[in-house]
């Protein structure tokens, strides 16, 4: 089959995509009629269907906004025979003629929603949705209609957020995290993130914000460090599989915090670095080998003097004070310690994102207030020992 069209030029082809989409159109304008007669006998109520469009749905396999559209143009044929007539001779496809008729649904007249054949669908769509009107009781249903999930995996190794909100407060929302994410954009290094990246770790770094009460802004007068509650949060287990003798990502790497989400080598490392970690391993059979001494936090004294001695994000042009924390140099799972010399203070992008999320390491031999970053692809991670 692939060669079937071979001696046919783009426009001879484009042709018959064209005839092609045209015959689709009339087939879906008779499935409407078919449609419509079923909407007179309410055929959806012999399944228990909730509506004629989940009807149309399942007996006809079909996605939803197939379904949807057949439902719609069923509804205003009739009364939109121009509408009809421009699918019927070729003048507009399906497609069109359902947007179309959305538009009327809108409160445009017909011969307004035949005057859009000169823009393309999503402009037609951005021309519906600003007609429309909006009465209380939408406002009431958009309003009752909201909500928001957040769902995990099954190992929580990863969660998928879903919501809707009503427009004032899907507005606020989006400010607020698009602000955010603008901030982040401004750091050193992150104008290598693509959007959505961005506004990923906006939303957490929002979070964050709130759970530690820091009102610390990029380039602010607040430095943005870890609060002491965090200081002295309780003591967090990981459970790891013995058989794991490196922070390779690709070697495999399990690790499991109690009562939580199972993690890798970055995210075990973080919390390593910012906090009281025991490290269990487990052999086969889930019994503990060894377990490692409690890995104490920062001392707040510590912290505190070497957030004082750096200023600032020591990395090499990075100008941030965004959530300024400490960092160590030699990792904790390397064995590095609390000492005031294995420590240089990181902004928030440097330190979550740069180090603890994309792999990167701080280079030990670069000078204390123009740190480079290494790339992880240039070095084998250290090995999980000396716990």
């Amino acid at each position: 089959m692939r060669g079937l069209f071979a001696p046919f030029s783009v426009s001879e082809l484009e042709e018959r995509l064209v005839v092609l989409e045209a015959e689709i159109s009339e087939r879906r304008i008779e499935q409407v009629t078919l449609v419509n007669e079923l909407a007179k006998i309410s055929a959806h109520r012999s399944d228990a269907s909730r509506t004629l469009g989940e009807w149309v749905q399942a007996h006809l396999d079909v996605s939803k906004t197939t379904a949807s559209g057949l439902v719609v143009a069923a509804r205003n044929g009739a009364k939109c025979r121009r509408i009809e007539n421009a699918v019927a001779y070729g003048a507009a496809t399906f497609d069109r003629a359902v947007e179309m008729y959305r538009y009327v649904e809108a409160g445009a007249t017909e011969a307004e929603a035949l005057d859009t054949r000169r823009l393309n669908l999503e402009d037609l769509r951005k021309m519906r949705v600003r007609r429309r009107r909006m009465t209380a009781a939408d406002e009431r249903k958009e309003h009752a209609d909201r909500h928001f999930t957040i769902q995990p995996s099954l190992d929580e190794g990863a969660w998928t957020i879903h919501g809707r909100l009503p427009g004032l407060m899907g507005r606020i929302v989006d400010k607020a995290i698009a602000q955010k994410a603008d901030e982040l954009r401004l750091l050193s290094g992150a104008e290598q993130s693509s959007r959505g990246q961005r506004q990923a770790d906006a939303l957490v770094a929002l979070m964050q914000d709130s759970l530690d009460g820091d009102i610390s802004r990029v380039d602010g007068a607040t430095s943005g460090q870890v609060t002491s509650a965090q200081v002295t949060s309780g003591q967090v287990t990981v459970f790891v599989d013995a058989r794991t003798e490196t922070v390779e990502p690709s070697g495999g790497f399990t690790a499991e915090v109690a009562h939580g989400p199972r993690v890798g080598p970055e995210t075990l490392e973080a919390l390593l670095c910012s906090g009281r970690v025991r490290v269990v391993s487990l052999d086969t059979n889930g019994r503990p080998v060894t377990t490692s001494d409690s890995a104490a936090a920062i001392p707040v004294a510590i912290r505190d003097s070497v957030l004082f001695r750096d200023g600032g994000c020591t990395i090499d042009g990075c100008q941030s004070r965004y959530r300024l924390q400490p960092h160590h140099i030699t990792p904790r799972s390397h064995s590095g310690s609390h000492d005031p010399d294995n420590l240089t203070t990181l902004c928030w992008y440097h330190h979550h994102i740069a180090i603890h999320t994309n792999g990167y390491r701080i280079d030990p031999e670069s000078p204390p207030q123009r740190r480079r970053l290494i790339n992880p692809k240039q070095r084998r991670a250290p090995p999980l020992d000396d716990w």
